[in-house]
């Protein structure tokens, strides 16, 4: 027991015996607040780590019910594809109404021209209510977009 007592125990040159009572180094001091200081630094990535899980997680779910929401462009689209088709429809009535005449029999009697006139204005009435009808879906359709938009955004003005 007194020998490993003797270890800790330092001799000069001179014989003197130099008994350190600091107790332990410096270098083992450093080590130990290097080893906590490191295991501080872990918790703090962890927690960082978490957190940018989480927020990671948040996002995810924004852009999966962003992608399952028709896009404001999209329903756009979809409107003015509708409107595209009913005014395919509209100019191919209104060429017939240009490309429709009398005929010479037509012209010639009196009830011949009058039937022809009654065509006319039921092509023309036809015409009108297409067009209409397509204006008027393409402005309910608009207006139905722009307020999810705003019920979305939280836009009400």
């Amino acid at each position: 027991h007194l020998s490993s007592c003797l270890d800790a125990v330092k001799m000069t040159t001179e014989g003197i015996f130099i008994i350190d009572e600091s107790g332990p180094s410096e270098a083992a001091d450093s080590e130990l607040s290097g080893s906590i200081r490191a295991q501080q630094d872990l918790e703090e990535l962890r927690s960082v780590n978490a957190s940018l899980r989480k927020e990671n997680q948040s996002l995810r779910e924004q852009l999966t019910s962003a992608k399952n929401r028709p896009s404001c462009d999209a329903e756009f689209a979809r409107a003015l594809k509708v409107f595209y088709h009913s005014m395919t429809s509209v100019r191919g009535q209104l060429q017939r109404l240009r490309r429709h005449r009398p005929s010479l029999q037509e012209e010639s009697d009196l009830l011949g021209l009058r039937l022809f006139v009654d065509e006319q204005s039921r092509l023309l009435k036809d015409f009108s209510e297409q067009l209409e009808q397509s204006v008027s879906t393409l402005k309910q359709d608009v207006a139905t977009i722009v307020r999810r938009k705003r019920e979305r955004s939280g836009i009400w003005s």
